[in-house]
């Protein structure tokens, strides 16, 4: 699944732009809005766009993933 996220991160080494989902590849170059284009597996989404219960329940017991609030600054 293609989707346009927020990037995070100020693109140094220390501090290099990442997006926030656990698997994803980025497919484009960062735009000027802090934006990039990534391809998430389909099993991580519903109706084109990631879903917060399939991700979860993938990586149940791993901190940074499974929480209530993931997802929320996608």
């Amino acid at each position: 699944m293609k989707i346009k996220v927020k990037v995070v991160g100020k693109g140094t080494q220390d501090d290099p732009f990442r997006v926030n989902l656990p698997t994803c590849r980025m497919i484009g170059e960062i735009a000027k809005d802090k934006t990039v284009e990534v391809l998430v597996p389909d099993d991580e989404c519903t109706d084109g766009k990631p879903d917060k219960a399939k991700i979860r329940a993938k990586y149940k017991g791993q901190p940074l993933w499974d929480r209530e609030d993931v997802l929320s600054d996608i």
